[in-house]
């Protein structure tokens, strides 16, 4: 399944993709998801539609409903629902691989917002190019090594159009206005090679993120105690006695496996989790989605109370 929006890069990414495949059992899909937050969505369905159509590509028009919560909460929840959109008819027409068409000028511009939001190691690392998007169905980003130039001149090579969202220039969206604004400032004025040094950060994050991750993983199995639907239970005081970073990430990797909520999970909601952990004796408390959390002795409790 290829996430076509009618924009240059998952444009070219088509074109690529409709160039090398081979015959065989498999299926290319292209799947355009509308968000109807402009009039000129139906033309950009269309474009898609006649596109598939031309490469001979099955093409599939979907569109979602979603909140709208203020600008920047407008990217957000439309991103949350074109991801939802794209693992639900994955899982209905047994597609293996979903592919995006993120370039490294994404990248560029998701590590300079995070930078500038305040993040993690896992967030300096960038957009993955990889990841379990559901259970045996993979995220691939193949072209986040290839800048938004490249793809431009791909496509004037082949004489190819692609929709323009004018969205993309509106400065009341804090992205665009990095992209507009700020990036070709940093570049003009501090730093001509801002773009490289980003990317390069992006690439030793995730190298470093890869260790922890192992690490932790490693800390993780030593700790548990038990594990049921109902509950799991971790050996507090080996937990409390690691390095207090490696700990906190052996608890995110509990998460991720569980799918316990973590977007609530702020810097704070950790670190009162840390103070439950090596603390003498607190009181238990309940974490963000529902998850209690209680110790007794040298045992941590994690209950999913719903």
């Amino acid at each position: 399944m290829v996430a076509v929006s009618g924009g240059a890069d998952s444009v070219a990414l088509l074109r690529s993709l409709a160039a090398i495949r081979e015959s065989g059992p498999g299926r290319l899909i292209a799947v355009h998801v509308d968000h109807n937050l402009r009039k000129e969505s139906d033309t950009d369905a269309q474009f898609v539609a006649q596109l598939a159509q031309q490469l001979g590509i099955e093409g599939i028009l979907g569109r979602v409903d979603f909140e709208l919560s203020g600008p920047d909460g407008i990217e957000a929840a439309a991103r949350s629902a074109r991801y939802g959109f794209l693992r639900t008819f994955a899982m209905d027409h047994g597609a293996r691989y979903v592919v995006t068409a993120h370039t490294a000028d994404d990248q560029i511009e998701t590590v300079l917002h995070r930078i500038l939001r305040g993040t993690s190691l896992a967030g300096l690392s960038g957009i993955p190019r990889a990841r379990e998007l559901e259970l045996g169905i993979s995220l691939l980003r193949p072209m986040l090594s290839i800048r938004r130039s490249e793809v431009e001149a791909y496509l004037a090579d082949l004489g190819q159009t692609f929709r323009h969202d004018e969205t993309n220039d509106e400065s009341r969206f804090f992205r665009n206005r990095l992209r507009n604004d700020l990036l070709p400032l940093l570049r003009d004025a501090y730093l001509p090679q801002v773009d490289q040094s980003l990317l390069r950060l992006a690439i030793g994050a995730a190298e470093c993120r890869e260790y922890v991750e192992t690490q932790a993983s490693q800390l993780l199995d030593v700790c548990l105690m038990r594990e049921t639907d109902e509950s799991v239970t971790l050996d507090a005081k080996k937990l409390g006695t690691a390095p207090p970073f490696l700990a906190k990430e052996a608890c995110v990797l509990l998460w991720k496996q569980h799918a316990w909520p973590r977007q609530s999970m702020s810097r704070e909601k950790w670190e009162a989790l840390w103070t439950l952990i090596t603390g003498d004796s607190p009181a238990p408390f309940e974490l963000p989605g529902g998850i209690r959390a209680e110790k007794k002795g040298e045992q941590l409790t994690l209950t999913p109370l719903e």
